[in-house]
């Protein structure tokens, strides 16, 4: 019986280690407010890259017809389509408060991205706007 009476006044092992990792209210508290969680939404962060997107094919019809029209040829041209989309890439990071992991998934999504969408669309300007200036 005194045996009995020992055990049931003691805690058991595995509650005695449940007490002891729980943190109290006031340290819970303080770890929350430490930690910031980053929620990203998906839709968002989709709209963010067509509108750059779109951005970006403009300045590609932009940088083709002025290429186009300067005559411009070779890798004077594509050093010309770099040079601009390296341009509205500083842009579009400047506009994002130099923070576009807020607005995007990575940098690389901002400036490359952007970049290969509009090339083709360069080409063709490029060639088209050469064709009429110089050629015909």
């Amino acid at each position: 019986a005194a045996r009995a009476s020992a055990h049931s006044t003691e805690a058991h092992p595995l509650e005695r280690r449940r007490q002891h990792t729980r943190p109290r209210r006031e340290q819970m508290s303080a770890q929350s407010a430490s930690k910031k969680l980053i929620v990203i939404d998906p839709e968002k962060v989709a709209n963010n890259a067509k509108v750059n997107g779109v951005v970006f094919q403009f300045l590609a019809i932009v940088a083709g017809i002025v290429c186009g029209c300067l005559g411009l040829t070779d890798l004077k041209g594509l050093a010309a389509f770099v040079a601009a989309n390296l341009a509205i890439g500083g842009a579009v990071v400047a506009k994002c408060g130099f923070k576009p992991s807020k607005y995007f998934i990575g940098i690389d999504k901002v400036i490359v991205d952007g970049a290969s969408l509009g090339f083709g669309t360069f080409v063709l300007f490029w060639t088209l706007f050469y064709n009429i200036c110089h050629l015909f």
